[in-house]
């Protein structure tokens, strides 16, 4: 699958997933029941797919059908616990053949990964914000997109079936940066939820604006990371991240947004990072680290 395809791709399948989320009344058991499924699936598939690389473009049609199946679902009034796990198992399914498709065809680089990760911030924002509200227009049409999209990515894209791998730690260092890894991927998970929640409050328009200091920030660390090295840019990140939680109110906007921003350049170097540690398989590597958001969000 091109980046191109998939960077288009993202943040349409997750303003599907939040629609079909809020539409039938957001609680949480269904927020659960969505990270579970969005998220958590994605390690022990990764490690499928990292084994059979050849189910990739498979699973991607999989995860399409089943997005689009539970967003036809809500489009129809029917917005139960059906849809939400065939749209949140579909939401797996291609972030991961996306994710893994990016990381094993870019090795060693994590610009391509941040950009691919950043744009599925603002389907989450539109998503939640106008899903309840709009749910019939929001169904509509980002169904109708995402469907376009995926039939001319099918097509026309490509996807790279790398060899099959299997998860490769050296040692007990290798095994301490794996974990030290999957800790920061935590940490940007509950920093990132405690931000978003305070941004959401402060109303519509800082919403906006928070959101896409989300998307730049995630878009640009991957490059950064590229150019200055991972460990500068994940330690600016991190200091960020700290400063945003203890230091700052949403009050202070500019210095909250311009942190906002650090505190998502994390994004790509720590996936490559960890792309790097599990010896390359990439679906273990990208499933690990939405283990992680997901432990962020609940732990």
């Amino acid at each position: 699958m091109t980046l191109l395809s998939a960077t288009l791709l993202h943040p349409l399948v997750d303003a599907c997933s939040a629609t079909v989320l809020v539409a039938g009344g957001f609680t949480w058991e269904r927020a659960i029941v969505y990270n579970a499924l969005a998220f958590a699936l994605q390690l022990p598939l990764g490690v499928i797919l990292d084994a059979r690389p050849s189910f990739l473009k498979p699973a991607f049609a999989t995860g399409i059908a089943m997005a689009l199946g539970g967003i036809a679902a809500c489009l129809s009034g029917f917005a139960g616990w059906i849809p939400l796990v065939s749209v949140c198992t579909g939401n797996a399914l291609f972030h991961l053949t996306a994710g893994k498709s990016i990381l094993d065809a870019h090795p060693g680089r994590s610009g391509p990964s941040g950009v691919f990760i950043a744009t599925g911030a603002l389907g989450l924002f539109a998503g939640l914000q106008f899903g309840q509200t709009y749910t019939a227009w929001c169904a509509a049409g980002f169904g109708s997109a995402l469907a376009l999209a995926a039939v001319l990515t099918w097509c026309k894209g490509s996807f790279t079936v790398a060899e099959a791998t299997h998860l490769r730690v050296r040692g007990w260092l290798g095994t301490g940066i794996l974990a030290g890894l999957f800790a920061l991927v935590v940490w940007r998970s509950w920093a990132g939820l405690l931000a978003g929640a305070q941004t959401n409050a402060a109303g519509l328009a800082f919403a906006c604006a928070g959101a896409v200091a989300t998307w730049a920030g995630k878009t640009a660390g991957g490059y950064l990371a590229d150019r200055f090295g991972r460990a500068a840019v994940v330690t600016a990140s991190l200091a960020g991240s700290l400063a945003l939680c203890f230091s700052c109110t949403p009050e202070q906007t500019y210095a909250w947004l311009v942190l906002l921003f650090v505190a998502q350049l994390a994004t790509g170097p720590v996936l490559s990072w960890m792309y790097d540690a599990t010896g390359r398989a990439g679906g273990t590597a990208f499933g690990a680290n939405c283990l992680g958001l997901f432990t962020g969000c609940f732990g």
